[in-house]
């Protein structure tokens, strides 16, 4: 996670929900790295997964962390997962400046680069 490269950390805990729980971590450890790497974390809306759970969203928010709102798609039909990824965000009381992907399509190509200086709430890009 302090990588350079690495920005966004997808499928954070791993959890299917009725299938698998989430991994076991000292997730406030994981999220002082994250916030002191500034790596955003993405919320995976797929139905089956809904990480990150928000009590995690609303302690990474309190660490400056932000966020990109994932549908999970493997198929055209599963692009409707964002309502569930913008609830799980909503839960967490995420607004949309903390959300990479609310960025136009160069801001965020900007901040996701592995040359740009890591993201920040209040970064434009």
């Amino acid at each position: 996670m302090e990588h350079p490269c690495f920005k966004i950390w997808g499928h954070a805990l791993g959890r299917l929900i009725e299938s698998r729980p989430p991994v076991e971590c000292h997730m406030e450890e994981i999220l002082d790295v994250i916030a002191r790497s500034r790596v955003a974390i993405e919320i995976n809306g797929d139905p089956h997964r809904l990480d990150m759970e928000p009590r995690w969203v609303r302690a990474a928010r309190r660490r400056g962390i932000r966020f990109v709102i994932s549908t999970d798609a493997h198929s055209v039909s599963e692009l409707a997962n964002l309502r569930y990824g913008v609830a799980m965000a909503r839960r967490g009381g995420v607004p949309a400046r903390e959300v990479l992907n609310t960025l136009d399509a160069d801001g965020f190509a900007r901040t996701v680069s592995p040359a740009a200086a890591r993201p920040r709430i209040g970064d434009d890009g």
